[in-house]
């Protein structure tokens, strides 16, 4: 209920005013920012509420904040993730193609163990298979180097363990020459 004293925005016009006088149900008398009297209909007034009436109490606020930043924070974790992973991973129609040479997968690979790299590469590996199964892909290449086969056996040695319905063989010897696995998941 708008009363005298209020401050009002004009729904249907920018602006705003106080509200000088109530001339009956419809009608009240605003003084615009320009310090003039304007008559307007009570329906197309809208109260303005203080910054304070905006606010939310305490908690209830800083959860707010919290929420915007953790949401904030995860997308530019997404977009960041995105496009170190552009190159990495290809899609064509119900095929996968993932790369997993570990300059690839991190910017500097630079005073990681041997062992450090094959985990990185792993949980790559492991992503990128949950990834196609959950987006039923039929085909997933994943390139892994011929190397000294280390992370060719681990890859092999994953599938057997925790995946022994889907079959793989070395994918095509044209296009990857020794270096990749192709997985073909049901």
């Amino acid at each position: 209920m708008i009363q005298v004293g209020d401050k009002v925005t004009f729904l249907n016009e920018v602006g705003s005013g106080v509200v000088t006088e109530i001339l009956n149900d419809q009608y009240a008398l605003v003084e615009n920012e320009d310090g003039f009297d304007e008559k307007h209909l009570i329906a197309e007034l809208v109260l303005e509420k203080s910054e304070k009436e905006y606010r939310l109490d305490g908690l209830e606020y800083v959860e707010s904040v919290k929420e915007k930043i953790d949401a904030e924070r995860k997308y530019e974790r997404l977009e960041e993730f995105e496009k170190k992973t552009k190159g990495l991973v290809s899609y064509v129609e119900d095929e996968m193609e993932v790369d997993l040479h570990i300059e690839e997968l991190i910017d500097s690979h630079h005073g990681m163990s041997n062992a450090e790299i094959l985990n990185v590469q792993m949980a790559n590996f492991k992503r990128q298979l949950n990834i196609a199964i959950r987006r039923r892909v039929k085909k997933l290449v994943i390139i892994h180097g011929v190397g000294e086969g280390v992370l060719r056996t681990e890859i092999r040695t994953e599938l057997l363990s925790n995946y022994p319905d889907y079959e793989f063989h070395d994918a095509s010897y044209r296009k990857y020459g020794y270096g990749a696995t192709e997985i073909l998941i049901h």
